[in-house]
């Protein structure tokens, strides 16, 4: 979808002003060169193109345009779980064709949809005893370190793409610590550069790193509308605004976000995915429990 369609008027019109100054046009310079500086790093392995997660979402678009801009050659790594809403995915083929011949990915799939996995996660600590912190049976809000081990698996099938596996291949997350505390708190502690599983026996070395920790929402959205980068119609769909800050939309995941425990987010999912909130809903009772039809 084209993304003066998509944004509301005013935040396009912020976006493509925010681009014209001296302040974004130096972050992105800045970005695009320490992006180089990390690829010619010499502990950096040269054999393996760069991986970067992508999920068709605005950041990780934008971090493939940097890397673009950056003339590195490098492979989307996508994880269709099941979890992102249907719309999402028809932004696919418009990505390809923006991103011509340099569109290289691999894709990883689940054998179940992610809000299966976790039901399945849960009914598994359950039977076996595990607790939340305050010693109650797990439920929804509990389903922690799924994603995480998904990731992972995907990152060790990259990996060993090439006979027994390469080490220290770089990989890029399109995090900013403007999301969250807990990406905040990664950044100011580890840095942009991370070196992981250096001392690990059951596992590959591999290194981390973010590009665009240090920008701003407004930042990706200035460069998108600068590069006039087709984007998903999720961020088109802003009838139902959430209350926390500026945003018009959610995440493009129904499964989980940050607001999954804001009444807001699932008003959002009623009005534009009600079959997402109904196989939410019945895969996870405690949902319904929480936020009503009432609430709802």
């Amino acid at each position: 979808m084209r993304i003066i369609d998509a944004l509301p008027p005013t935040r396009y019109a912020s976006a493509a002003a925010h681009a014209r100054t001296d302040q974004f046009k130096n972050l992105k310079a800045k970005t695009i060169a320490r992006v180089q500086q990390w690829y010619a790093d010499p502990r950096v392995n040269q054999n393996v193109a760069p991986g970067l997660w992508f999920g068709y979402g605005k950041d990780s678009m934008a971090g493939a345009i940097i890397l673009k801009l950056a003339g590195l050659d490098f492979c989307h790594l996508t994880i269709n779980n099941g979890g992102d809403l249907p719309q999402h995915w028809l932004v696919q083929p418009e990505w390809k064709a923006f991103f011509g011949e340099d569109f290289y990915y691999e894709e990883y799939t689940t054998d179940r949809t992610f809000p299966e996995i976790i039901r399945a996660y849960l009914n598994w600590g359950n039977v076996y005893g595990m607790r939340t912190k305050e010693g109650k049976p797990l439920n929804f809000w509990d389903w922690g370190g799924v994603a995480e081990s998904i990731t992972y698996e995907a990152l060790y099938q990259f990996h060993h793409l090439y006979g027994e596996g390469e080490a220290q291949v770089i990989y890029m997350w399109s995090n900013r610590q403007g999301e969250g505390q807990e990406r905040a708190f990664e950044i100011a502690r580890e840095g942009m550069f991370q070196f992981r599983d250096q001392n690990k026996k059951d596992a590959l070395p591999y290194i981390r790193a973010l590009p665009l920790g240090d920008w701003k929402d407004i930042d990706v959205w200035a460069l998108l509308v600068t590069e006039n980068a087709p984007i998903s119609p999720i961020y088109s769909m802003h009838q139902i605004p959430q209350k926390q800050g500026n945003k018009a939309f959610p995440r493009t995941l129904w499964y989980c976000t940050p607001e999954i425990l804001c009444s807001q987010y699932y008003k959002w999912l009623a009005y534009y995915a009600p079959v997402q909130l109904k196989q939410l809903c019945e895969l996870f009772p405690e949902i319904q429990a929480r936020f009503t039809t009432k609430n709802l």
